[in-house]
């Protein structure tokens, strides 16, 4: 492919680039930005063009920023799209990712239906995701392959996982064996998964396969969470992370029952938390997803570590799970990354969403206004804190020489920026997506003018519209399955929810009109 350059002129640039006291530079200058190839090679004044065949784009009025990182997004969902009222997690879980599951979707379908989310993502400004793909009982090489194909046939830069479970329901969640019948307990004992070496093997041949394939793809590993994965497995992927310098993904305390997970399973002022440093896995290429049930000690063991955790403030309510402690992470020093988490418990990848309730939620938490995050942090979390928590912050997340050219242009003129007073507080609360005018990933043109030029969004949809009724009977027999063990679950989550736990992550209305 011969390199492209652009210079675009006369841009309102908010540069994104790191200051010495650890904030982002947010003041709007007038500059040209000159990119050729994939990267960003000059932001300044009145450049003039390199080449003949440099396209100039005037962006007068126009908004230039690095794209946004969805740092937590799971592709298997998004056909799970507007299917269920709130529920907890534990609950939840049964319809989405039902343990008793061996058979998988085709390839084919499973591209179609990573295309729908990445184009949603793509044109609402996001030019990262990072995809958790949760797969049971495990992902195979090919759905692997129709996944990494979809967002190289997009053009929409993704980390991917190849997410571990090697431990059966019963003994990740506290309380369910007592609860669980003969013929169920046995079937989850009977399940066939992935053995250690034959997971670490196939994790190998994937990124010799897929890292860094047309500087667009990277590889993670992750481990679901620490209580479903054996120590063996979890110091196994530690020792990976070290010698491939590759991001942990995994999930820590999204729900009070994973909070009363540890002292249960492991002891008395024990949690998922430390487990996971006991084990290798909390180190500062770690990325927690969801973070909400932590106690003070594990945000201390957290920023020790130098890890990330990563908000994902709308799913956090729809699943019921609670408020994460956004400020306490704030004053340790921890970086905070946001995510959509996945289309069955947000129905959207539209980080927008994400962003505006990032900055509402955690106003009503306390009295002292002084605290509250502010527009500028949340512009931070949905850029460089994804940036960090996929290892990319050398590459990503601000507009400087250097920088991959993951850049998004937005016209200043709409209802969404007039009158025109502070930038930042533009973004996150009046803005949606609709401003957005081009989207650039990778230094190619992705979106411009509200359409994808990369793919033909018509003709995919309606492939994936045609196959549909092969998903719905696909799915009648995954929820026939899932219900079998709601009864153990649902009194799974009355135990634990009884049972002690000295922190309270859940609003107080209910106590407060009692």
């Amino acid at each position: 492919m011969v390199a492209t350059s652009y210079l675009i002129q006369n841009a309102t640039v908010l540069p994104f680039t790191p200051q010495e006291d650890g904030s982002l530079d947010l003041q709007p200058r007038q500059v040209d930005v000159l990119v050729e190839g994939d990267r960003i090679t000059q932001v300044a004044p009145n450049l003039e063009p390199p080449t003949a065949q440099t396209h100039v784009i005037d962006a007068t009025h126009q908004l230039l920023i690095p794209g946004f990182v969805n740092a937590h997004a799971h592709s298997v969902e998004i056909l799970e799209k507007g299917r269920y009222e709130s529920m907890p997690l534990e609950l939840w879980m049964l319809y989405t990712y039902p343990p008793l599951q061996q058979q998988h979707l085709t390839p084919r379908l499973c591209y179609l239906r990573t295309m729908l989310g990445a184009l949603e993502q793509v044109k609402s400004g996001a030019t990262t995701i990072q995809d958790d793909l949760i797969e049971m009982p495990y992902i195979t090489p090919e759905i692997f392959a129709a996944v990494a194909q979809a967002y190289l046939d997009l053009g929409l830069r993704a980390s991917l996982t190849h997410h571990a479970i090697n431990l059966p329901l019963h003994q990740t969640i506290p309380f369910l064996g007592d609860f669980l019948p003969a013929d169920l307990h046995q079937e989850l004992e009977d399940l066939e998964g992935l053995s250690d070496q034959d997971w670490i093997s196939l994790f190998k041949d994937l990124y010799q396969t897929w890292h860094q394939r047309d500087g667009l793809l990277t590889l993670a590993l992750a481990p679901s969470a620490p209580q479903r994965v054996t120590p063996h497995l979890m110091h196994q992927i530690a020792d990976l992370s070290a010698d491939f310098n590759l991001p942990i993904h995994t999930h820590m305390l999204e729900t009070r029952t994973q909070a009363v997970t540890g002292p249960v399973f492991y002891g008395e002022g024990e949690s998922v938390v430390s487990y996971a440093k006991t084990h290798g896995i909390l180190t500062h290429r770690t990325a927690i997803a969801h973070g909400i049930w932590l106690t003070n000690r594990d945000i201390e063991l957290i920023a020790e570590a130098g890890a990330t955790v990563i908000h994902n403030v709308v799913s956090n309510h729809r699943l019921c799970s609670g408020i994460a402690p956004i400020r306490q992470l704030m004053d340790a020093g921890v970086t905070i990354a946001l995510g959509s988490d996945g289309m069955s418990s947000n129905d959207s990848f539209n980080m927008f969403d994400v962003i505006k309730a990032a900055g509402l939620t955690h106003s009503v938490t306390q009295s002292d206004y002084s605290r509250y995050p502010k527009a500028r942090d949340v512009l931070t979390w949905a850029t460089q804190g994804g940036a960090r928590s996929a290892l990319l912050q050398e590459d990503i997340g601000a507009i400087a020489p250097g920088k991959k050219a993951d850049i998004v242009l937005y016209d200043l003129t709409t209802t969404s920026f007039t009158p025109q007073a502070d930038l930042p507080i533009h973004l996150v609360y009046a803005e949606r997506g609709q401003s957005i005018r081009k989207v650039f990933v990778n230094g190619q043109l992705v979106v411009d003018q509200g359409q994808v030029v990369t793919v033909n969004e018509a003709d995919l949809l309606a492939e994936l519209r045609s196959l549909l009724p092969e998903y719905e009977a696909y799915r009648a027999e995954r929820v026939r399955q899932a219900e079998r063990l709601v009864p153990a679950i649902e009194a799974t989550y009355q135990k634990a929810m009884a049972t002690p736990f000295p922190v309270n992550r859940f609003s107080q209305l209910d106590r407060d009109f009692a």
